[in-house]
């Protein structure tokens, strides 16, 4: 099949289109609480278990859609997951059952790993030579939704305007996207290498997805891990752990989060110009795990600010894209099973991280960090091995 630039371009800006609605979609409820909870007669609590419904349809779903993508094509699966998205918009606002509104969250939830599942892939497909920075941009356009929907919130909130109108709108951006989507000509699932013409065979030996593959896929949970601990916690480790205000503590996120937009355009041009991700996924984890100990060591207002940039800026700006575009490397012909497996253990982390440092922070704040760097640490031991591996099967200066 050929694979036309033009249609590349289109398709990648549909697929960044989606992603901006994608991380609406996941924290909407929470800013729209007041509304949501009197609709569904409930509390923050209530809402906290409609929301949980999300994380649900992401992890048990993930994994079949990385599967099925593979076997019946990108296309699909982002229109899937645009449906999914559709699905909630509408039927939350005409909802008032609480466990009714908990499943439209699953289609949440579903309608993410349909779109990760159908986009991953396909932004490597198209762009074969600049996956990586492909792969990482994507971070801006989550991002860009995240900063977009709290203005939208405080604009209807002003003017006491329906909340209904913002999700219709969601609604209506996800079908005029769709339509510029139709038309388009997907590249070949098979495509692997730089180029849109024939085909250039990298390997030198045999990747085992039992080896390399299982260890890229822990990478998932352990570069996602690094930041969520930093992201959750990293406020109450300053209250408690060096007596900084509540204002000045939750100040620290918007520094982290400026350092991962910042990150995001750095890392893109760094692995287009400079570097292969196979070299990123070490040293980005190792510049984490050095921060944090400096961290551990120097607890002080200051040293909070240098970890909220410095984390956001090597943990949050692209490793776990980067790890998946080594891991779509290895196992070309298994590009959606990569990302279904990978992102189902880096949502795992989600769950995973709530349960245990918790508890040690209650011991020692401290603690929450020690364990940062051990995660940290072990990311870039996995990427080491996986490295190791890499060189015995992939000809370095093909990809």
């Amino acid at each position: 099949m050929e694979n036309r630039k033009v249609n590349s371009y289109g398709i990648v800006g549909s697929i960044y289109a989606n992603y901006i609605i994608q991380s609406i979609a996941l924290i909407v409820i929470m800013q729209f609480s007041q509304a949501l909870s009197k609709q569904l007669n409930t509390d923050i609590v209530g809402l906290g278990y409609v929301a949980s419904g999300i994380g649900i349809g992401k992890i048990f779903l993930m994994f079949v859609g990385g599967v099925l993508s593979d076997k019946f094509g990108r296309k699909l699966f982002i229109y899937l997951g645009m449906i999914c998205y559709a699905i909630f918009f509408v039927g939350i606002i005409f909802c008032t059952n609480i466990h009714i509104a908990f499943c439209l969250a699953i289609a949440v939830g579903a309608g993410n790993s349909f779109l990760d599942t159908g986009s991953m892939p396909a932004l490597t497909e198209c762009f074969p030579g600049s996956a990586s920075s492909a792969s990482v941009l994507i971070k801006a356009f989550i991002s860009i939704g995240t900063l977009v929907l709290p203005f939208i919130v405080t604009f209807f909130d002003t003017y006491k305007i329906w909340y209904g109108w913002a999700f219709l709108g969601f609604t209506a951006y996800l079908i005029i996207n769709s339509l510029l989507l139709l038309p388009q000509q997907f590249p070949h699932k098979d495509t692997t290498i730089k180029g849109c013409e024939g085909s250039v065979n990298y390997f030198t030996g045999n990747p085992r997805f039992e080896f390399e593959g299982i260890l890229l896929i822990i990478m998932g949970f352990t570069t996602t891990a690094t930041f969520v601990i930093i992201l959750q916690w990293l406020p109450t480790i300053a209250i408690k752990g060096v007596n900084m205000s509540d204002i000045d503590a939750k100040q620290l996120i918007s520094y982290y989060s400026t350092a991962s937009i910042i990150s995001v355009f750095v890392t893109a041009f760094v692995v287009k110009r400079f570097l292969k991700p196979i070299f990123c996924i070490i040293i980005l984890p190792v510049l984490s795990a050095l921060v944090l100990i400096v961290f551990y060591f120097n607890m002080s207002p200051v040293m909070c600010v240098i970890a909220a940039i410095g984390v956001g800026f090597t943990a949050a700006g692209g490793v776990l894209q980067l790890t998946l575009v080594v891991m779509q490397q290895l196992f070309p012909t298994r590009k959606g099973l990569a990302v279904g497996c990978m992102y189902t253990f880096s949502g795992l982390s989600f769950v995973v991280i709530p349960q245990i440092v918790p508890k040690l922070a209650m011991l020692n704040v401290s603690y929450a960090i020690l364990i940062d760097i051990f995660i940290a640490t072990s990311s870039a031991v996995l990427g080491s091995i996986v490295f190791y591996r890499f060189k015995k099967v992939i000809d370095l200066t093909k990809i």
